[in-house]
């Protein structure tokens, strides 16, 4: 490698690094920095679920998240009881259970009042 510029460690990025950038660096951009982040998780998490499927613990350690129906490892990420698979689903969940809870109150309160017989008056 002698004489050539280091390039981006992101998989899909061959971009040669910026002149002048530390000897540290291995990406580009943030971007790529991220997105080599999130495949890291996810190979890991793909890992996870493989290995727990081979080893016949499907039931009790991969858990199937209630909003967007991926299959998640318990255990390492995630805790032992959860429910969902991430914060953004976790907040989705909440956001519609609110939405429901508004959807009943406004159907409660908008409903016509019923006059008590006693103070309608007749002609």
């Amino acid at each position: 490698m002698a004489g050539q510029a280091p390039r981006c460690a992101y998989i899909l990025c061959s971009e040669p690094l910026p002149a002048g950038a530390r000897s540290d660096k291995q990406y580009c951009c943030p971007a790529h920095k991220a997105a080599a982040r999130r495949w890291r998780h996810h190979y890991a998490e793909a890992v996870e679920i493989g290995i727990a499927f081979i080893h016949g613990l499907d039931d009790e350690h991969i858990a199937c998240c209630p909003v967007c129906g991926r299959r998640f490892a318990l255990g390492h990420g995630h805790r032992q009881d959860a429910v969902y698979c991430g914060h953004a689903c976790r907040q989705a969940a909440y956001r519609a259970r609110r939405r429901a809870g508004q959807r009943v109150r406004v159907a409660v309160t908008d409903s016509p009042s019923v006059t008590d017989p006693g103070t309608a008056t007749s002609r």
